[in-house]
């Protein structure tokens, strides 16, 4: 195993000498965007890496598209609504004016890329493995006749003449459509839903793994609704729109009706994306663009099918051509008595290499425990089923106080937590929708039980969300304790979320927004200002882009602290500036699970400090969401986070990309046999028994 720090030696970011000509002028801050785009390229790189099992490297390009819609959906209209970028940002692209042009630099070059992938790489491999994939013309008369037969069971919408005019704000247009040119005029014509319905991979005839894009099925069909006409062209496009929710009001009510009302007219929202074939001549694409009111920066052609993000939910099932599984193992004292097991000692749960089992015993004892009095806990994503709903809801049944509180303003998944919500106050639960004007994002379950006539209280904090699904694809980390401290702050934190004790003081617990950032900030001066040269900060996270702890981090680093950040995904901060952040490293490991914990450590003049929890270092994280950073205090614990798992976070010489002064990730280099970080972990899952 590594070790992560040697007293006196001061390491430099290898990449430094390359930005020693760097003016200070030249930006302290690399762009948010960019960033995230350039994350993307990571994941793409996983798609285009060959020791990676054929159809893992197709979901990842699925992956890579699905991120892409959602930074068309979620960050782009805030820059067509106006919000520009910031002029203390190192400019990565030259002669772009504005956010958009820079966005449209990057994001073109992207997709050419995945085009490429598509085409030239997986297409072909796909083929020399029995999957194909056909056009319509290759299909024979019979396999076209029943294709045929079953269009014309389906009902369209045609969109022309004045709603063509008007159709930025129709309620049909979101998705996939097929634009069509006619001698009188043309239209657009909706198919989303039927995509949606039937799904987007057609199986063809009898033929063994051989699909056609349904698009292309579509494509050939349309014509035949304008039987009167001479029929041009019929040419596939896709639309993104705006869907952030405008859920800035506290009071539960108003939040349920805009979730409600928002997802009936997802599609009036506004364009923020056109996507078309490259073959798509100019003059046909030129009206819709017009009446759609977009950019030519949001007019984006691919040189691939549209709409790959359907990759990650390809149907061929083939085990040899997927990663190979693992069984993970059940956290130690999580399968007999589990509070008696606590109580000894506390219980560290790191998935998806242990299993999310653990969770759901803790829940489900509760759930059955006559001491047990109490249960309450924190919901911010649950996905489509859910085993801890069960278990609050044979809870309540079973006579115990629940407490739930449902966060409805999580991206994307607002109208299933209002129906989450909803059956759990059917279910006997009490629910708390949010609280008012913050999101509420912590991780956090406190069970309170009657032990010899006194209170004893035990808690989960976890870096993920309580979601059975994603425990099993995400990296996190979770702590279970009965230390009484730390289960005095949970209570004190859910009688805030109640409002029942406003301005709770927490005595283990940084919880923001309350003080999370001056915590953090404080931890990093001291290291700067005490330990200096012999001062070491670690944090793993999804993204930086707090400036003040940015700055913070600089400042240490210019005192000699040696300074690890383990960072997913948008990183701003600068790492091996001359004179500025020398002795700054990043890394970003992007592999196959999502890296999703965040764990912050600091030296502390040998005596170090290791938290984990749900907070990123970003504004929103520090001072617009309830979060929670938990201190390891089993030593137990944190001899194994210090000895066995944040060297491998730090150091992973198969998937971790190292950032440089320029704003490059360079991938490591090839070594046979070496394994990553997350194959270490799945041999070692019982090493933090």
């Amino acid at each position: 195993m590594g070790n992560i720090h040697k007293p006196g030696i001061t390491r430099k970011n290898k990449y430094v000498k390359k930005a020693t000509r760097f003016p200070k002028e030249s930006g302290r801050y690399f762009n948010r965007e960019l960033s995230w785009l350039k994350f993307n390229e990571r994941v793409l790189f996983e798609a285009e890496n060959t020791d990676n099992p054929l159809l893992e490297r197709v979901t990842f390009l699925g992956i890579v598209a699905g991120n892409l819609d959602e930074f068309f959906m979620v960050r782009v209209p805030a820059y067509q609504k106006g919000a520009t970028y910031s002029a203390d940002e190192y400019s990565e692209v030259i002669g772009s004016s504005t956010q958009l042009e820079m966005i449209y630099s990057r994001v073109i070059i992207l997709m050419r890329h995945m085009a490429q992938v598509w085409n030239d790489d997986l297409v072909p491999k796909l083929a020399a493995e029995g999957i194909y994939f056909i056009r319509y013309a290759d299909c024979s008369d019979e396999e076209k006749k029943t294709f045929k037969k079953e269009l014309e069971e389906e009902s369209f919408t045609i969109l022309r003449g004045d709603r063509f005019s008007d159709i930025q704000h129709d309620e049909y247009l979101h998705g996939f459509a097929m634009l069509v040119q006619t001698d009188k005029g043309r239209a657009v014509i909706p198919v989303q839903r039927i995509i949606d319905e039937k799904g987007r991979f057609v199986p063809v005839g009898n033929r063994k793994n051989t699909f056609i894009f349904r698009e292309d099925l579509l494509k050939k069909h349309i014509s035949s609704l304008f039987p009167h006409e001479t029929v041009y062209a019929v040419m596939p496009v896709r639309l993104t729109r705006d869907s952030d929710l405008d859920l800035k009001g506290d009071d539960a009510d108003d939040l349920i009706s805009a979730i409600m009302d928002a997802q009936k007219t997802l599609a009036k929202r506004y364009p923020s994306r056109l996507e078309t074939l490259d073959t798509m001549p100019f003059g046909y694409m030129a009206p819709l663009v017009d009446a759609l009111s977009l950019v030519p920066e949001l007019v984006y052609d691919m040189a691939a099918p549209l709409g790959l993000i359907d990759l990650k939910e390809f149907p061929v099932k083939r085990p040899n051509l997927k990663f190979p599984p693992y069984t993970a193992s059940l956290p130690s004292g999580l399968s007999g008595k589990i509070f008696s097991a606590i109580a000894k000692r506390d219980r560290f749960m790191f998935n998806p290499y242990n299993s999310f089992d653990g969770l759901i015993r803790f829940m489900s004892a509760a759930a059955g425990d006559p001491q047990v009095v109490k249960i309450q806990i924190t919901l911010y994503r649950l996905g489509s089923e859910s085993p801890v709903i069960d278990a609050l809801i044979a809870a309540a049944k079973n006579k115990k106080d629940v407490t739930a509180v449902v966060e409805l303003k999580a991206s994307f998944d607002e109208e299933t937590n209002f129906r989450w919500a909803t059956k759990l106050k059917e279910g006997g639960v009490n629910v708390i929708m949010g609280y008012p004007g913050v999101k509420v994002h912590a991780k956090c379950c406190l069970i309170t039980r009657i032990e010899n006539g006194q209170i004893v209280r035990y808690a989960n904090i976890s870096t993920g969300n309580y979601n059975a699904n994603t425990a099993k694809i995400y990296s996190d980390m979770a702590i279970f304790t009965a230390n009484t401290e730390i289960c005095t702050d949970a209570a004190a934190f859910f009688a805030m979320l109640s409002g029942s004790f406003p301005s709770p003081v927490y005595r283990r617990l940084i919880v923001s927004p309350n003080s999370m950032n001056q915590e953090i900030i404080s931890k990093i001066r001291r290291e700067a200002e005490i330990s200096g040269v012999n001062g070491r900060i670690i944090m793993k996270m999804n993204s930086l882009t707090d400036r003040d702890i940015i700055n913070e981090l600089y400042a240490a680093s210019q005192k000699g602290v040696r300074i690890d950040l383990s960072v997913r995904g948008v990183c701003m901060l600068r790492p091996g500036v001359a004179n500025l952040s020398e002795t700054i490293q990043v890394t970003s490991v992007v592999g196959r699970f999502l890296e999703h914990a965040r764990m912050y450590y600091f030296e502390n003049s040998g005596d170090p400090e290791v938290f984990i929890g749900s907070p990123d270092m970003m504004p929103r994280n520090l001072h617009r969401r309830i979060e929670i950073l938990c201190p390891i205090l089993d030593k137990r614990i944190k001899k194994v986070l210090i000895q066995k798992i944040i060297p491998e976070f730090i150091d992973d010489q198969v998937k971790g990309h190292t950032l440089d002064a320029y704003g490059r990730y360079h991938p490591p280099e090839r070594r046979p046999g070496e394994l990553s970080s997350q194959q270490k972990f799945i041999a070692m899952q019982k090493a933090w028994r």
